[in-house]
């Protein structure tokens, strides 16, 4: 009986090792497709204020109706805050938003800080400045990308090993 036991601690020691690394893999390419994803969402925002020369309450608010995805609730919340006209600047709804709206995505706080500093340069300025400040902010999400994508193949399987690993190496201390 006790080594029945033994055995089934084992396995569940081995299983949820191994979850752990595949968890922690799969948060690492989750991150990856949900920076492109916010890409993608700022040329949008770039693309309506350029081209379009829609402000950017309304923008966000195009945005919000267009997007279906993780960012949908993120931007409704920002263009139900705008429409209220609390007297709230652009800047804190939109570190509120971030802070209170993008907790059930893979984004790191370096990216939820970077994405919070990029609301409180876009807020304030005029088209122009406002399009640069874009610009900029998609620079830093592609070398962000790049750099995340050059090492996820390896990060990944170091992960899954690790976690194996450590499950083997618990389990034969346990015996």
């Amino acid at each position: 009986m006790i080594t029945v036991i033994k055995f089934v601690g084992c396995v569940l020691i081995l299983t949820s090792s191994a979850g752990m690394g595949w968890y922690f893999s799969s948060e690492l390419k989750g991150r990856i497709q949900d920076l492109r994803d916010l890409k993608r969402l700022i040329f949008l925002l770039r693309g309506d204020i350029r081209y379009a020369n829609t402000p950017l309450p309304e923008a966000v608010q195009a945005l919000s109706v267009r997007h279906d995805g993780k960012y949908k609730k993120f931007l409704a919340n920002i263009a139900d805050r705008l429409n209220e006209l609390g007297g709230i600047s652009f800047c804190t709804i939109w570190k509120e938003a971030v802070g209170k709206e993008l907790g059930n995505t893979s984004l790191s706080k370096k990216d939820l800080n970077n994405l919070a500093q990029f609301g409180e340069n876009l807020g304030y300025l005029d088209k122009d400045m406002q399009i640069n400040t874009i610009d900029l902010y998609i620079s830093q999400l592609e070398d962000e990308i790049k750099d995340i994508s050059k090492n996820v193949k390896e990060k990944s399987y170091l992960y899954n090993s690790l976690g194996i690993l450590g499950g083997i190496f618990i389990t034969i201390i346990m015996l």
